[in-house]
């Protein structure tokens, strides 16, 4: 009803503007031209009487021949009351202007000038003057036409507009009337069917549809309450106790608090639980059976997962990942669960948090710093009154007191270590981010180690030397603490080998990486010891059986290689000698 209402009102419209802008514009436009035509003409007869004929009769033609053409145009266009009678009289007017014009031409050749002119004046001005007057009256009946088209165009948009308008609220009211009632007779059935879907979702199978009208929707109802029968049959098979069983082990899983993944053997995601989505914003829908990479963009974490299924070892490492607004740490743990045929069906990532534990172990280093640095005031006291004492600065000293101070000097040395030990460790575990890493000469860091013990080696008859190759490309470290670690593998030397040994430094590229090593012909370790003296604080037994404590030199050379990327480990065999090796990245 609207489109026939809009589509008549508009046709009303297109033909008031027709009118408008067609008719009326081109019976003004015929008027202005025949009085272009004419004016030319009356000014041919006024330059026919005072100069050559013969232009002045071609020129009155020539808009002769105009003014017809636009009289016809006019002729053929009359739309208007009144506008018929008035071309007539035109029509009429002109011809005697042209009649006159022939009766001027023979009245001209027997006159004079002046007698010419009150005939051109009183005679041929007169009637150009009635067709002019006829010409304007044509252009006003046209031009009021015009906007008399105007304001009824106005006005019947007007109309039109309130009355589209009111059809369309009758329209729009009417429609929500009849949408309200279809769409409750519609919706009712399907409330119902959901109602009972939600009832079975939460355990009630026997929960039955009820069947409102024979339509789709009643066919969908009587297909649910078959389905319910179905379902609740198979609740009650093995199949359907064998699934219980199965979800009830996907709930525990969800429920575990720490994150997990499970992962099939081509690291497709099978399974995620809640915690695991919230650290790593992730919904379980759109990770399935998508690869672990594509979903969880951590490499050191699928790095570590490859790296023990490939190698086949259960080892467990803990990882800093970002989440929302904190870094948490997890220590994780890779399970790899096998068929019968021995080959890979899951592989289950659980990530213990272990976040608390490092902020526990950051407020430990930090108190172990702050002691440390508050022992070295009152120890470096101590070794200056030991030094005077040495210096007899304060009084000579009989022999009991020597010895007993020199038993002071030394325990205040290895506490002067222990707390330089400290405070390295500290330094190195907390600010691993300020490591200056270059690259650098292996060559020059050598040569100072060897400087600083080459006067121990020598007194005690020990040869020091290295047989690092000049060739050897540079390593990416940084030189200051590659030393600390060179000298306290050396200094670890010269304090178990005797008179006659030889300490050796020695470095080969190897798996593009510098195997540095530090091979010395000592007392050599027992085998259960070896992994342990990287440990703080381990005792070991020599060979008269007495514990001898390693300290915390070995952990922290330990600390600083891993910092650089690289591993430490010993190779040694009692009474032949130890070796250790690190390794370092090279400059590339």
């Amino acid at each position: 009803m609207v489109g026939s209402i809009s589509a008549f009102n508009i046709y009303r419209l297109s033909k008031s503007i027709d009118g408008l802008m067609t008719y009326n514009y081109t019976s003004i436009s015929a008027s202005n031209n025949m009085l272009q035509a004419l004016d030319a003409e009356d000014k041919s007869i006024l330059e026919y009487s005072q100069s050559e004929k013969k232009p002045a009769v071609d020129l009155f033609y020539n808009e002769n021949d105009k003014f017809y053409k636009w009289f016809n145009i006019e002729k053929n266009n009359i739309t208007e009351n009144g506008e018929k009678e008035i071309v007539q009289k035109i029509n009429s007017d002109y011809i005697d202007f042209v009649k006159v014009f022939s009766q001027f031409q023979d009245y001209q050749s027997n006159h004079n000038g002046s007698e010419n002119i009150a005939y051109y004046n009183n005679i041929v001005t007169l009637k150009a003057s009635r067709v002019k007057n006829n010409l304007n009256k044509l252009t006003n009946i046209n031009e009021k036409a015009m906007f008399s088209g105007k304001n009824q165009a106005k006005v019947d948009a007007e109309i039109s507009l309130y009355l589209i308008l009111i059809m369309s609220g009758v329209a729009a009211i009417f429609g929500l009337i009849v949408s309200m009632i279809r769409t409750n007779k519609s919706l009712k059935p399907i409330y119902l069917l959901t109602e009972t879907i939600k009832s079975v979702k939460e355990g009630e199978l026997y929960k039955q549809c009820p069947v409102v009208n024979d339509d789709e929707i009643g066919m969908l109802a009587r297909e649910f309450n078959s389905m319910t029968k179905r379902i609740h049959e198979f609740e009650e098979s093995t199949t359907g106790k064998l699934l219980s069983e199965k979800n009830k082990s996907v709930a525990i899983v969800k429920s575990i608090s720490d994150p997990l993944i499970v992962l099939d053997e081509n690291y497709k995601i099978l399974l995620l639980n809640k915690s695991c989505e919230n650290l790593f914003q992730l919904t379980e829908e759109n990770t399935i059976n998508r690869q672990f990479l594509e979903v969880i963009k951590n490499v050191e974490l699928y790095d570590y997962i490859f790296n023990v299924i490939s190698n086949n070892v259960i080892e467990e490492k803990i990882i800093s990942i970002k989440g929302n607004h904190d870094i948490y740490y997890f220590n994780i743990t890779v399970t790899v669960v096998k068929n019968n045929e021995e080959k890979i069906k899951s592989i289950v990532v659980l990530l213990k948090n272990m976040t608390e534990f490092k902020k526990l172990e950051n407020i430990r280093a930090d108190f172990i710093a702050t002691v440390s640095h508050e022992l070295k005031t009152p120890l470096t006291s101590i070794m200056m009154g030991v030094g005077l004492m040495f210096e007899k600065k304060m009084g000579l000293l009989n022999e009991k007191q020597s010895s007993t101070l020199n038993t002071i000097n030394e325990e205040v040395e290895k506490l002067s270590d222990l707390v330089s030990n400290l405070l390295k460790l500290s330094t190195i575990q907390s600010d691993r981010a300020l490591f200056d890493i270059r690259p650098c000469s292996l060559i020059g860091i050598t040569e100072n180690c060897i400087n600083n013990y080459n006067e121990q080696s020598e007194n005690n008859d020990i040869k020091l030397y290295d047989e690092i190759d000049e060739s050897l490309p540079r390593v990416y470290a940084d030189s200051e603490k590659i030393t600390w670690v060179l000298n306290n593998l050396v200094s670890n030397a010269l304090k178990y080998t005797n008179a006659g040994d030889e300490i050796i430094i020695d470095a080969k590229v190897k798996n593009n990486m510098m195997n540095v090593y530090v091979k010395d012909t000592g007392v050599g370790i027992p085998d259960e010891y070896r992994k342990k003296i990287f440990e703080k604080f381990v005792k070991i037994k020599g060979n008269d059986n007495e514990l001898i404590s390693m300290g915390l030199g070995l952990y922290i050379a330990k600390e600083i290689v891993e910092a650089h990327g690289g591993t430490i480990w010993c190779e040694s065999t009692v009474d032949e000698g130890s070796k250790f090796t690190f390794t370092l990245p090279i400059d590339k």
